[in-house]
């Protein structure tokens, strides 16, 4: 709850979860004694630490809606058959996935992240690289240095970049330092990084700079995103692309036109 909305009222706590005052006092008083969330008069807010530490199992029913129209979208009208895309580690990137072999699309994948393998290997259409390394089960993926390296030796057309803030003033930020590093890498062996992030995360800045908001040149996310901070980032000469709440998936293009258009936006 606190992930979705941010700000959460004791009142709202009791009427969601069908408990009591006293029995909501005691798990936020728990949580915030572990730094978790931070109580407030009346409820509790979301802190640095509450992304961080919420798995991924916790995260799938969070603007599921909105991950699966941009994942369909990006299919339809970025990708082409034959490309190389590296995928982050994150719910958007799985919905990428599970679009990619719901399309059927001939790629090849490089990726960090064990909920996007566990989809993708099942595909005869893709070409799967796994990065390996030191498994983290709270992130379902590879961070360490033995990812790092696999991605550094490797080249891809398309970077899909996920983080827990962006703003037009702070760039692209996330919680957790230990990824920043890989996340510089696969950027790094990319010749276009394009962040694909929920609008529940636009205007929001995390604790530690990835990009700077010149770095990033286009960014996906979904129909709620508030105009005022749409208009900011525009403002910074980043291509927004909006994806409408209407936007329905399309075949995988055609691998002469799609590859021509996905090649002149490289």
């Amino acid at each position: 709850m606190l992930l979705a909305r941010n700000v959460v009222t004791l009142a709202e706590f009791c009427e969601e979860l069908k408990c009591s005052e006293s029995t909501i006092r005691n798990d936020l008083k728990d949580l915030d004694s572990r730094g978790l969330i931070t109580r407030t008069f009346g409820g509790a807010v979301a802190n640095e630490n509450t992304q961080h530490n919420i798995s991924m199992e916790a995260r799938k029913g969070l603007h599921t809606e909105e991950k699966r129209r941009m994942a369909a979208y990006i299919v339809s009208h970025i990708l082409f058959p034959g490309c190389t895309v590296t995928l982050d580690t994150g719910t958007t990137t799985a919905e990428i996935a599970k679009a990619i072999v719901s399309a059927k699309i001939a790629v090849n994948v490089i990726t960090d992240s064990q909920a996007a393998a566990n989809v993708l290997g099942k595909s005869p259409n893709v070409a799967l690289y796994l990065t390996g390394g030191r498994y983290q089960p709270q992130k379902d993926a590879y961070i360490d240095q033995t990812a790092e390296q696999l991605v550094l030796s490797m080249r891809s057309d398309l970077y899909f970049l996920t983080c827990n803030g962006v703003n037009a003033e702070d760039g692209f930020t996330i919680s957790d330092v230990a990824e920043i590093s890989i996340k510089r890498s696969m950027a790094q062996c990319s010749r276009r990084t394009i962040c694909v992030v929920d609008s529940s995360k636009i205007g929001k800045a995390s604790l530690k700079v990835i990009f700077a908001t010149g770095q990033i040149k286009t960014l996906i996310t979904d129909w709620n995103i508030n105009p005022g901070h749409l208009e900011a980032l525009r403002a910074t000469g980043v291509e927004v692309i909006v994806v409408p709440h209407d936007a329905q998936a399309e075949p995988a293009p055609s691998e002469a036109a799609a590859e021509a258009a996905a090649r002149a936006a490289l």
